[in-house]
């Protein structure tokens, strides 16, 4: 990854070459963004959220500006990626996490030109549906990175809340890209709350995956909480996301059974939480993995969005 991403090789002897290239991208996507897994639930994620939007309209379209949206939603998963690899860079130089002897200069600059690559193929990709889906696409991409600077500004150092909500501001926006996708293929719109609740139901399912995908290594719990505050913000996203279920169900339309499912759902993870809360050892709880955390919860979510859609076409 590292020759690749400097664009020279440690000797400073040459440029590298395109297959040197080729290789350091393979190897970062099988290390960083794993497409079958990251990619994967990324794109369940905007089909659920597109269907969502289709079965709360009265008819489900679908158009070229359909697979480019689920292609770009994937890419500007990777932009996110990369970005964070450009924050998180500095530190991992420190720790031996990559070995640069130039203190990551290089490596630095792989990160920040792989993000603009992967950009431009998406503004590409957009640009071939519209101006708009041009804008907004890229647009997300540009935020991403102001976010980041953003959240390094001496106001958000001074405060643990304000930089947790300016990073959230990411998800959120990666999640109205389906919507702006789903206008432009039907051009039509939807009542707020039918997009509000959609994207807070899977703005839910991100934050209880990032709070819980390294339950039990280094670097957990996240954000420098307590194992209180820590189960706190848990019980606090699953019970948001049990009343964006009832939210969802209601606007777009769909059988009374998903809803008790959706809330149902959030009811038997925070009694598995409690449960595993209750059983961690006295010394190092935060060492204890729990099989309960990752994906779990968005695989229990998409699947209840998948079959209520199906139920309701029948």
């Amino acid at each position: 990854m590292e020759r690749t991403m400097q664009g020279h090789p440690r000797d400073g002897s040459g440029p590298v070459g395109v297959a040197q290239v080729l290789q350091a991208v393979r190897t970062y996507m099988s290390t960083r963004f794993l497409i079958v897994s990251q990619g994967g639930t990324v794109f369940s994620a905007f089909v659920c959220c597109y269907l969502l939007y289709g079965q709360a309209h009265g008819d489900q379209v679908f158009g070229w500006p359909t697979i480019v949206g689920g292609i770009s939603a994937v890419l500007l998963a990777l932009v996110r990626r990369l970005i964070d690899d450009v924050e998180d860079l500095r530190n991992d130089v420190l720790i031996g996490r990559i070995k640069s002897d130039d203190g990551g200069r290089r490596h630095l600059r792989g990160l920040i030109l792989g993000a603009v690559t992967v950009t431009a193929v998406v503004g590409a990709l957009n640009a071939t549906c519209s101006l708009l889906l041009l804008a907004v696409s890229v647009g997300i991409a540009v935020w991403f990175a102001i976010a980041t600077l953003l959240k390094h500004t001496p106001p958000a150092q001074s405060s643990q809340a304000v930089f947790y909500a300016v990073n959230e501001t990411c998800p959120i926006a990666g999640l109205l890209y389906p919507y702006a996708v789903w206008h432009e293929v039907a051009g039509a719109s939807l009542p707020t709350m039918a997009v509000v609740s959609t994207v807070g139901l899977f703005w839910t399912v991100w934050e209880f995956w990032m709070f819980t995908r390294k339950v039990g290594v280094e670097g957990w719990p996240p954000w420098f909480l307590s194992m209180n505050k820590t189960r706190a913000a848990l019980i606090f996203f699953l019970s948001l996301a049990a009343v964006f279920s009832v939210l969802v169900g209601h606007f777009a339309d769909l059988a009374l059974v998903y809803s008790i499912y959706g809330v149902g759902l959030s009811v038997v993870f925070v009694t598995i939480i409690l449960r595993w809360w209750s059983q961690l050892p006295a010394q190092e709880p935060h060492r204890v993995k729990g099989a309960w955390g990752g994906v779990n919860f968005a695989v229990g979510v998409e699947a209840g969005v998948l079959i209520g859609i199906l139920l309701a076409s029948l």
